[in-house]
């Protein structure tokens, strides 16, 4: 019996001799190893296939946190304000037969002080927060569909921190761009004029404001752009509807539906002579009943310390019982340099007039106040600023910014703080801001 055992297991001992010694000389094959991302590079850095898809998506986004202090002259506003600001990002891209479809989306959510305003005194004391749909839009050849920045504009306070006079909507759109190459395109656009009303149904003793009722037709924007390696040019025009809501006291005081419009040009120039990356900023808008397109869209009103309520609005009722629509226009510059390639510098400036002739008002003598102007008062706006800007790395910066706004209505007007107190004839006011923001 120990004699069998023993043959046995010098025979399977044997045998797995054997066995390894085959199996060395077998040609060997291993797995595959599992590619979880694919990089998508033909639509640029940042790009990968969708599983199981021919897509391509780029993910990114941005944090930024803020501070703002603001000069205030009313004690129901906040001077000092903070706000945090996220925002999400997802570029999808698919090459078809019939060329590239892009499907864009930006959601971004931010909570601020109702004081933390593009403008300046823009609210009151108090936190606000909100989450909205920024960015929405499908682009298919020269199609593009959605909500998007608008193609009548171009600066849009690309270098600047705060707004300055300058048209910087997002909207929603219907619009196709024919490209004809060497850089140039020609845009036209139909576009949701709710996102250009400017209207104030204030009343007054001989001028009265009105509200807006229902659009019947888009507004209606072309835009013709060059880009080249010098920089870029564009020129734009809108029609917008102006029309007004039902009067006081029955529809037979309501103007007719109403047309304005608004032209525009800008060019920028790239001087990287003086430094790589600086550039010129340059542009200018004329609005007959469309002031949203020279970029006043201040809550209806103009503005600062004192003079913190002066409405504005596309379309009035005059002195003389007429309807009438307001004009107005605006011009900007920025320049930008690059003391060193992580350190920038940003100055800016603009200046708007809204005018709405002798029907616009009515002058007034107060015993106590003396002679003043109530109502839509043809008005003068200064803003000059400038920013200084670190980018340690790239898509970090810390920035700071400081805003001067001068505010010159025509004559004088009440000062808005204190009532029938007290009348001023122009108003100035400071800010400065904070910036620390992370791209990704």
């Amino acid at each position: 019996m120990l004699l069998i055992r023993s043959s046995l297991l010098g025979s399977v001992a044997v045998l797995g001799l054997a066995t390894s010694a085959a199996a060395a000389d077998l040609p060997s094959k291993k797995a595959n190893p599992v590619e979880y991302v694919r990089v998508c590079s033909e639509h640029g850095t940042g790009f990968f296939y969708i599983p199981g898809s021919d897509a391509c998506v780029q993910i990114g986004g941005r944090v930024r946190a803020g501070a703002l202090y603001v000069q205030s002259r009313d004690r129901n506003r906040d001077t000092i304000n903070f706000a945090a600001n996220a925002r999400v990002n997802f570029d999808v891209r698919q090459n078809t037969p019939y060329g590239k479809v892009r499907a864009f989306l930006r959601f971004t959510n931010e909570r601020t002080g109702d004081n933390f305003g593009s403008g300046i005194n823009n609210g009151f004391t108090g936190q606000n927060s909100k989450a909205s749909l920024n960015l929405a839009y499908i682009q298919f050849a020269g199609l593009t569909a959605g909500r998007l920045k608008s193609f009548f504009d171009y600066y849009a306070n690309g270098n600047n921190f705060a707004s300055i006079r300058s048209s910087d909507v997002t909207n929603q759109v219907l619009a196709y761009t024919f490209n004809f190459g060497q850089g140039w395109s020609l845009t036209a656009s139909l576009e949701d004029g709710n996102e250009r009303r400017v209207f104030s149904n204030k009343k007054f003793s001989s001028a009265a404001g009105v509200g807006p009722a229902g659009q019947t037709i888009p507004d209606v924007v072309g835009a013709l752009m060059v880009e080249q390696g010098w920089g870029s040019a564009q020129i734009s025009a809108a029609l917008h509807q102006v029309r007004p809501a039902f009067g006081a006291s029955s529809a037979a005081n309501t103007p007719d539906t109403d047309y304005g419009f608004a032209v525009h040009g800008g060019f920028q120039l790239k001087l990287p002579s003086i430094a790589p990356g600086d550039d010129l900023w340059v542009e200018g808008a004329y609005a007959d009943g469309a002031l949203g397109y020279i970029g006043a869209r201040n809550y209806n009103r103009l503005g600062q310390g004192g003079i913190g309520s002066l409405p504005i609005t596309d379309g009035f009722i005059g002195t003389n019982g007429r309807f009438e629509r307001t004009k107005g226009w605006s011009v900007l510059a920025s320049f930008q340099h690059y003391w060193t390639p992580s350190v920038r510098q940003n100055v800016f400036g603009s200046y708007m007039q809204i005018l709405t002739g002798k029907n616009g008002y009515t002058a007034v003598t107060s015993p106590t106040l003396g002679a003043y102007n109530e109502g839509f008062v043809d008005t003068n706006e200064v803003r000059v600023g400038t920013n200084l800007i670190w980018s340690p790395i790239k898509n970090f910066e810390i920035g700071v910014e400081t805003v001067y706004t001068h505010v010159d209505p025509k004559g004088r007007v009440l000062h808005d703080n204190k009532g029938s107190a007290e009348t001023v004839n122009a108003t100035d006011s400071w800010q400065g801001r904070l910036r620390i923001q992370r791209a990704f």
